[in-house]
C-alpha cells in the first residue's frame, strides 16, 4: 500500500514539474499583430515572432520558420531590437524556410525576459485561400535549425516541444466592383429607354482653288551693254590736208618778206 501511494506521489510531483518546466520553458511564440483581421488573398498582414528566455541570459536567437509557399509569401522581417544585431533571409537551397537571427557581440550585453516579449515583426503576402501554419524547424541537441544560446557557455537551451504554430485562415480576394459604382436595377415593370446616339454631321470637304501661275518678271541686267566703236567724230585725212595747205602757205609767206 505504501508503494502505491509512494507512486502516486511521485507521478503527481513529475507530473507538476513538467508543467512548470514547460511554462518557464526558452521558446519563440507566433502571434498575429491584428488577431480579428480578415486575411484575404494578395492582401499583406504582420505576424509578430516572441521569445521568452524564462529568467536565463542568451546570447543569441535563431528562429527557423517553415511555410507553405503555395499559401504564403514571407516578404520581409524588422527587428524589435531584442538583441542589438539582426539578420532575416530566406534559407538557401530551399523555397519554404526563412531564417530570423538576432545576437550580442559578447555576454556583457546578454538579455533576459520572463514573458514571451517581441523578437521580430514579419511582413506576409497570402498567396491563395484555405487554411495554412507558421511551424518552427526544432530538433533537441541540433544547432541547425531553432536556437536560443545561453550566455554563460552558449549551450542551446530552447524547449522544442514548447514550440506551437500558428494556424491562418486566408479568404478569398474583396469584391470585384469598385465601391461607390453600384449597379443600379430598374424598378419591377419598368424597361429602361435606350436613346440612341446621334451620329456626329461630316464635315464638307473644302475644295482648294487653284491660282494662276505667275509669268515671272526677268531681273534688269546687273551692267548695260557697252558700245562696241565710239562714233568717228569727223575726217582725219581732211584735217592733214588742211594742215598740210596752212604750212606751205606759212613757208611762202616767210620768203617773200625776206
Amino acid at each position: 500500500m505504501k508503494i502505491i501511494i509512494g507512486l502516486i506521489i511521485f507521478s503527481f510531483l513529475y507530473a507538476v514539474s513538467s508543467l512548470v518546466s514547460k511554462a518557464n520553458a526558452q521558446v519563440f511564440k507566433f502571434e498575429l499583430s491584428q488577431p480579428t483581421q480578415n486575411i484575404a488573398v494578395g492582401s499583406s498582414f504582420d505576424v509578430n515572432l516572441l521569445i521568452d528566455t524564462a529568467g536565463q541570459e542568451a546570447i543569441n536567437g535563431d528562429a527557423l520558420i517553415i511555410y507553405d509557399p503555395a499559401k504564403l509569401v514571407i516578404n520581409s522581417a524588422a527587428s524589435n531590437n531584442f538583441f542589438t544585431y539582426f539578420s532575416a533571409n530566406p534559407l538557401g537551397g530551399t523555397n519554404n524556410k526563412y531564417l530570423v537571427s538576432s545576437w550580442e557581440e559578447s555576454i556583457a550585453h546578454a538579455k533576459s525576459s520572463s514573458t514571451a516579449i517581441p523578437f521580430a515583426t514579419l511582413n506576409l503576402i497570402a498567396q491563395s485561400a484555405g487554411t495554412t501554419t507558421l511551424t518552427f524547424e526544432c530538433t533537441p541537441g541540433t544547432e541547425a535549425d531553432s536556437n536560443i544560446n545561453r550566455a554563460s557557455d552558449s549551450t542551446d537551451m530552447i524547449n522544442c516541444n514548447g514550440l506551437t504554430p500558428l494556424t491562418l485562415s486566408i479568404g478569398t480576394s474583396g469584391p470585384t466592383t469598385p465601391p461607390g459604382l453600384p449597379t443600379s436595377t430598374p424598378p419591377f415593370g419598368i424597361t429602361p429607354t435606350v436613346t440612341s446616339i446621334p451620329s456626329p454631321t461630316p464635315l464638307p470637304t473644302v475644295t482648294p482653288t487653284i491660282r494662276p501661275t505667275s509669268t515671272p518678271i526677268p531681273p534688269p541686267p546687273t551692267n548695260p551693254p557697252q558700245a562696241t566703236q565710239l562714233p568717228r567724230a569727223g575726217s582725219v585725212d581732211l584735217t592733214l590736208a588742211v594742215l598740210g595747205l596752212g604750212t606751205v602757205l606759212t613757208i611762202v609767206g616767210i620768203l617773200i618778206i625776206l
